[in-house]
């Protein structure tokens, strides 16, 4: 039998679980009257499944966005990684084509391909500690291809690049470079960071844990997606840390969404800027995304400091032994002008040791007492010298011993 090429799929998404791939990514809630609500969870799939035959495709989710008939409101939930990007397109179309005025709300992640569809909104809001994630599609592949076949690939990802450029130049404010930039760097942003780069138009001041959720599990056509750490798989580092800390409030027993409109400039002040609280600061962490560059120039400053410090120790290192030199630098850090100080006094106390020493011994040799023993056929001139020598030696003990450099 021969085997069936798969066709190339054209992404724009975030790392997603296996399970989460093949599962319906949309519920439309319909309580009667002219809202209904939809909630917008999980992997984006595309036209064509890969690995079942049961795959639920965005041409169910037309289906089911007509099936509401003609509602004035529709309030679109997001917390997704984005997926297939002619999926993410085709449901874009068909919200905006829809009669329903359409309110987006991410209230947790909004990544990737999901953000076609956030911008198919007419309002667009992100909660104080929600996601967003734009960045270039990718292409994956299945099967044998050809070079030619493969620059023609390298050709349709650049066109699927600019489908979804199209979409965001409607709506973000921003030059084609601009938004290029954006996407090649994989641009991360946090609550109000959404909406200073125009991909959201409010902020929803309480964290997405306070609405929606039942112990920060969200469950949708059977499916629990667990928002508490949502980002701790695939988010740099300094996102998780921002959101953490936009989540370190007290959570309401029964809370819901409160809208905040997107900061305008001037106010009814006279031009005088609103006084902002301090964050809190806890640790570390919390203290360099408060203050990075405060942080930044703390660091270099001590970095510095400790490199002048080991230069000068090294200057004067002559004379010292090394496990001094090693417990000065590392162990128990002194500066170079308190290890020559100490330095000095220890040479102190052992030449006083030496000396001391070296007294007692004279003292204690019995030198002093040592008398002299005429030889036979010895003259007087020998004797006479004898006695000098013995002089001197008790006159050196004496001076020794009278000696006010000397401990007691």
């Amino acid at each position: 039998m021969e085997k069936k090429t798969k066709p190339a799929r054209f992404t724009n998404a975030v790392p997603a679980t296996a399970s989460q791939a093949n599962n319906k990514f949309w519920n439309f809630v319909d309580s009667g009257g002219d809202s209904a609500e939809l909630q917008l969870f999980g992997t984006i799939s595309s036209e064509e499944d890969w690995w079942s035959d049961d795959c639920v495709t965005y041409r169910n989710f037309i289906n089911e966005l007509k099936a509401l008939g003609d509602k004035k409101n529709i309030n679109v939930l997001i917390q997704s990684g984005g997926g297939d990007v002619f999926a993410a397109n085709a449901i874009y179309t068909a919200l905006i084509q829809s009669k329903a005025t359409i309110t987006a709300t991410v209230i947790g992640l909004c990544a990737s391909a999901a953000t076609i569809i956030l911008q198919a909104a007419s309002t667009r809001r992100i909660a104080k500690n929600g996601v967003l994630m734009a960045h270039n599609p990718s292409v994956t592949l299945y099967g044998s291809y050809t070079s030619a076949q493969l620059a023609k690939l390298a050709e349709v990802t650049d066109k699927v690049k600019e489908s979804i450029m199209s979409v965001y130049r409607d709506r973000l404010g921003k030059t084609d470079d601009e938004i290029k930039e954006l996407m090649n760097n994989e641009s991360w942003y946090v609550g109000q960071e959404a909406i200073d780069n125009g991909f959201c138009d409010e902020l929803i001041e309480d964290s997405f844990q306070n609405s929606y959720t039942d112990k920060n599990v969200l469950t949708a056509n059977g499916i629990g997606y667990n928002f508490k750490n949502f980002v701790n798989t695939f988010a740099p580092d300094e996102v998780r840390k921002k959101v953490q800390n936009l989540s370190k409030t007290p959570q309401k027993e029964t809370g819901t969404f409160s809208n905040t409109p997107t900061t305008q400039k001037g106010n009814s002040e006279m031009g005088m800027t609103p006084a902002t609280a301090a964050p809190a600061i806890q640790d570390a962490a919390q203290l360099r995304t408060a203050y990075p560059d405060f942080v930044n120039q703390i660091v270099e400053e001590a970095i510095k400091a400790e490199r002048d410090r080991l230069k000068d120790i090294d200057s004067i290192a002559n004379g010292i032994p090394n496990d001094v030199l090693m417990k000065a630098k590392y162990e128990e850090p002194l500066s170079a002008a308190d290890l020559a100080l100490a330095q000095l006094r220890a040479n102190n106390q052992a030449g006083q040791k030496t000396l001391n020493n070296l007294t007692d011994d004279l003292a204690n040799s019995g030198a002093g007492s040592v008398g002299t023993v005429p030889n036979v056929g010895n003259d007087g001139g020998s004797q006479q010298k004898a006695e000098q020598r013995e002089a001197k030696v008790g006159g050196l003990v004496n001076a020794l011993k009278g000696d006010k450099r000397r401990g007691k």
